[in-house]
């Protein structure tokens, strides 16, 4: 359990870091398929403009999570119960889901040009840092869809990569918690999203 909860603590920073950059135009889905480690972990993501669903198979359960910019949260949906949470966005996590500041591009170093699923891409160099931990990654950034599709820690520990990417309008309702499914309350123990 603590490791899943590790897992999707990571997971929610990679949404995060994915929608950084987004085009507000930009609207597709895809077949996200997330490596930590041994495990492989099966997902897809929704994208509106700034707005990001994420869903993810792992441990016979899905997770989805709704972020939302323009209302300043972020709902985590858990079918199982028919419920959803909803946890506010701070204005960091809000920074984080907008175009890439300068300093966060200075901070990229871009090492080459690939095309990654069908799909021209400029290849970056980074360090993330996920709870006082720094990994280097390397990042292919699509200039068509402005967004990451592909990241990969250069120890081979985690990835990520979007497959299957198809652009096109995506429906509103995507972008709601679901008709029917009760609020619950955000645990005392989960801090405001950073």
């Amino acid at each position: 359990m603590r490791e899943q909860k590790k897992f999707f603590g990571v997971l929610v920073s990679l949404i995060l870091f994915l929608s950084a950059g987004l085009v507000q135009a930009a609207e597709f889905t895809a077949t996200l398929v997330t490596k930590a480690g041994d495990r492989e972990i099966p997902g897809k993501i929704y994208v509106k403009g700034e707005k990001i669903r994420n869903e993810i198979q792992a441990a016979g359960h899905t997770g989805i999570h709704i972020i939302r910019p323009d209302k300043e949260l972020m709902w985590i949906i858990i079918p199982q119960q028919k419920a959803y949470m909803e946890m506010p966005l701070t204005q960091e996590a809000q920074q984080k889901t907008l175009a890439l500041t300068e300093k966060q591009k200075a901070q990229m170093k871009k090492i080459g040009t690939e095309t990654v699923n069908n799909f021209a891409c400029e290849k970056y160099e980074t360090t993330m840092s996920h709870h006082g931990k720094s990994t280097k990654f390397y990042v292919w950034v699509a200039p068509e869809l402005g967004v990451p599709i592909k990241m990969v820690a250069q120890d081979g520990s985690f990835s990520t990569e979007m497959k299957d990417i198809k652009t096109g309008e995506v429906a509103a309702s995507l972008f709601e918690p679901p008709q029917g499914y009760r609020q619950m309350k955000m645990p005392l123990s989960m801090p405001p999203m950073k």
